[in-house]
């Protein structure tokens, strides 16, 4: 196995050059965890961008070892082992020239744009969806966007739950952070997923000129799956009157009618809408709307996220 020390030759500044002095899949191996990728840059005095490229061709090899080199560039672009699964299905990629495979590549990750469901599981799309409409967010960086979660330490397995549904479209494992709220220190724990195109499609559906804005397309593609988790998200039980409430605080009074109405004809629920803090609108389900409300969603409530719901945890 190559193994020169970064002070015995000059920066890898190409993808040939770190070939020529370096064991690809042993450097793909040392990349696990959030800075991994610069330490390794800087310690082995290689280029980050070529590092990259680097691992991704062993990653790719090491799956599809009688691939051309010269055809990793591309497939790169696939992010995960299910969409290069679902991509090599579809092609043949022997008889496919390096610039045919750009060309199919960029019409897949469109048509991801247009449809996530071509990779997405229905409990991913679902989770995205519920959870887009609570505590996550879609954040567009460049050309593609990335999904970012977070929770606090009562959540923890929540977050960790939401975090095992989409961990293909991740490289990092969660991670905490501590930000003050109120003179009050908060620990999070954190996750994002890689920049992709399959979350275009739902940061085009949940934002608006860059700010999260709700429209009856975007409820009108609520399951009973996805409703459960904007419940676990943005949901609480009061437990003296027996009702959920669902605080929609950045929410608009126009937003929060929609939202009713969708609630009314959908589900036939008739929530009210609040208003606290001279600033707040939210929504509380009558008891007889809380108890129609989670027999739909109780069947999807994580085991401990039953508090949601006014009952135990498991």
């Amino acid at each position: 196995m190559k193994t020169y020390k970064a002070s015995s030759i000059n920066e890898c500044k190409t993808l040939q050059s770190v070939r020529n002095n370096y064991d690809l899949f042993s450097l793909s191996k040392q990349v696990n965890k959030r800075g991994d990728w610069l330490k390794l840059s800087r310690s082995l005095n290689i280029n980050r961008y070529v590092l990259c490229r680097a691992i991704e061709e062993a990653k790719i090899l090491s799956n599809y070892p009688n691939i051309l080199k010269s055809k990793t560039a591309p497939l790169s672009r696939l992010k995960t082992n299910k969409e290069k699964e679902l991509f090599f299905d579809k092609y043949d990629i022997d008889k496919i020239s390096v610039r045919g495979l750009y060309k199919l590549v960029n019409e897949w990750k469109n048509s991801l744009e247009e449809n996530p469901r071509l990779l997405l599981t229905e409990q991913q799309h679902d989770l995205v969806v519920g959870s887009a409409l609570g505590d996550s967010n879609i954040r567009q960086r460049d050309r593609n966007c990335s999904f970012r979660v977070g929770h606090s330490k009562k959540q923890e397995k929540y977050l960790r739950w939401k975090y095992d549904l989409l961990k293909e479209f991740t490289n990092l494992l969660p991670s905490w952070s501590k930000r003050k709220i109120n003179n009050h220190i908060v620990e999070t724990l954190n996750f994002s997923t890689l920049t992709h195109s399959v979350f275009n499609f739902y940061y085009k559906l949940f934002y608006k000129e860059g700010k999260k804005t709700v429209t009856r397309k975007l409820l009108d593609m609520l399951t009973p799956r996805s409703l459960a988790i904007w419940i676990c998200d943005d949901g609480s039980f009061d437990n003296k009157q027996g009702y959920v409430v669902l605080c929609t605080n950045s929410f608009s009074l126009k937003e929060h009618n929609t939202i009713k109405k969708y609630f009314k004809e959908v589900w036939n629920l008739d929530p009210k809408i609040g208003f606290r803090d001279k600033k707040y609108y939210y929504l509380r389900f009558k008891q007889n709307d809380t108890k129609e409300l989670i027999k739909i969603i109780s069947p999807f409530i994580p085991k401990f996220m039953k508090y949601k719901i006014g009952e135990e945890n498991e």
